[in-house]
């Protein structure tokens, strides 16, 4: 079985949830927004387009209010996501402490307050991607977990851990 190469013990708070959501819908695919400024626009071109003429000020009024409109929908989703998973978390899974050990062929999962472990091999991995605070693993294209930076007492040292045994699944973000 051999000793961990890094142990990292991290916790997830309900903001780092919440900063999660927000990373997950808008930064972990860039085309999220200018998908949603196409569609409003397109919205805009069909409303401010009458009798066989374009009305510019009609187009970028409706383009700015449908743009506006849909990503405070999207913003109300999260929220309400978010307000969801705090309300229904009975296990205490927040502020518990995650420990990860990082092997050369392998990450175990434990958390000791949810008695749960678990373990990986990196090729299992859906992908691995780094913000600004956070590296979040996903286990699927769903499923995600992560480990806050302010946690990991040399961050060079785990990113190039993780760059070597991710290769083209790592992302910065």
């Amino acid at each position: 079985m051999g000793e961990p190469k890094i142990i990292i013990n991290t916790t997830m708070s309900r903001e780092d949830y919440r900063k999660f959501l927000y990373i997950a819908t808008f930064r972990r695919n860039k085309l999220v927004i200018p998908f949603i400024g196409l569609i409003s626009f397109i919205g805009s071109l069909i409303v401010s387009y009458e009798s066989g003429v374009l009305d510019y000020i009609k187009l970028l009024i409706g383009w700015i209010i449908l743009f506006a409109s849909a990503i405070a929908v999207v913003l109300f989703k999260i929220e309400r996501k978010n307000a969801q998973r705090i309300k229904t978390d009975k296990t205490g899974a927040f502020d518990s402490i995650n420990t990860l050990k990082f092997y050369e062929d392998r990450i175990v999962f434990e958390n000791e307050k949810l008695k749960s472990t678990g373990e990986l091999k990196y090729d299992q991995f859906y992908s691995l991607l780094e913000s600004k605070d956070y590296f979040i693993f996903y286990l699927t294209i769903n499923q995600a977990s992560l480990i806050r930076k302010k946690d990991v007492d040399n961050i060079s040292e785990l990113k190039e851990f993780l760059v070597n045994k991710f290769g083209d699944k790592y992302k910065s973000i």
